[in-house]
């Protein structure tokens, strides 16, 4: 029994190292047919990985995905300045986009020196003098700060809106020449910080409305004078009584916010001591009003003349008796 035990490990001994041989010949084949083709089997080196290392994330396009609460960044190390190196100040930090808008919004303001009140308000020197301002006369001359005027005013099958302005100007203004006065026709833009006792626009108004009727007057929004609405409110009344025109109770922001009376944002403004009005002679396209404002303009002349004659600031000069 012993002896069989001893010849079957043998035996198991042969097999085994028959079969290690065997292993080590394939192994030293594969090896050799890598070397042959150029190929290691042995690990690449790699570079030791930073676990700590934080992946830098790609680039978002904050118009396509909002973020509105978007991360904190950390805070730069503060700049010390000093005398010897300025320029390491702290760079002021730049202006949100809010900021930027109330920027634009705010007009910067154009009148030199502080605005005048009416305690200031003085006449100017020199005779009495009315400016009669023919809306949209001229137009096309309007400079790049008033360009909107340049396509503007309303028309009445081919009559344009500063025609019928203009006749009722120089008819007013023939009237009051004839009575003292010294007259400026203007066009629609102001000569810069035009100065006169009383400046009246005269305008009309349009509608798609047929039925639409009625003349208006209205003071500037900001008065610095005190006295535009003393004058508006006689011009009113006269205007009125002259022309058979019912008066509309309400005004328009726009009257009251005239580019003419506007002497902090633009150059072509009046003089803030400059009193002003502005008077919506009817409506054009109204064949009611049309009677007076096209048909009649003298009646339209009168209403004006009235009111400049009873205003306190600008009453009727005194003409020496010519002679015969």
């Amino acid at each position: 029994m012993r002896t069989a035990g001893l010849a079957y490990m043998a035996m198991f001994v042969v097999v085994l190292t028959a079969f290690l041989q065997g292993g080590a010949a394939e192994t030293a084949s594969t090896t050799s047919t890598a070397a042959a083709a150029g190929v290691s089997d042995r690990p690449t080196a790699q570079a030791p990985r930073d676990e700590a290392a934080v992946p830098v994330p790609l680039p978002i396009d904050l118009e396509e995905v909002p973020s509105p609460t978007p991360p904190a960044l950390p805070s730069p190390a503060p700049r010390i300045a000093s005398p010897a190196s300025p320029d390491l100040a702290t760079p002021a930090e730049p202006a949100r986009d809010d900021d930027r808008r109330n920027r634009r919004r705010r007009s910067p303001n154009r009148y030199p020196g502080a605005i005048p009140t009416p305690t200031d308000w003085e006449p100017p020197e020199g005779p009495v003098r009315i400016a009669l301002q023919a809306g949209h006369w001229r137009a096309d001359e309007a400079p790049g700060e008033l360009s909107g005027l340049r396509d503007n005013g309303t028309s009445w099958r081919g009559t344009k809106e500063w025609e019928a302005n203009l006749a009722i100007a120089e008819r007013a203004g023939t009237m009051l020449e004839d009575m003292g006065y010294e007259v400026d026709i203007l066009p629609a833009v102001v000569p810069p910080g035009y100065r006169a006792h009383l400046f009246i626009a005269i305008h009309a108004d349009g509608s798609n409305d047929p039925a639409a009727t009625g003349y208006r007057v209205a003071a500037p929004r900001r008065d610095a004078t005190g006295r535009a609405s003393r004058i508006a409110a006689l011009l009113e009344e006269s205007y009125g009584e002259a022309t058979g025109i019912r008066r509309l109770p309400t005004v328009t922001r726009r009257m009251q916010n005239y580019y003419a009376f506007n002497f902090r944002r633009y150059e072509h403004a009046l003089h803030p001591m400059t009193i002003g009005v502005i008077l919506e002679t009817g409506f054009l396209t109204s064949a009611r009003d049309r009677e007076v404002i096209l048909s009649d303009p003298d009646r339209a002349a009168r209403g004006i003349v009235e009111a400049v004659r009873a205003f306190d600031v600008t009453p009727p000069p005194v003409v020496a008796a010519r002679g015969g």
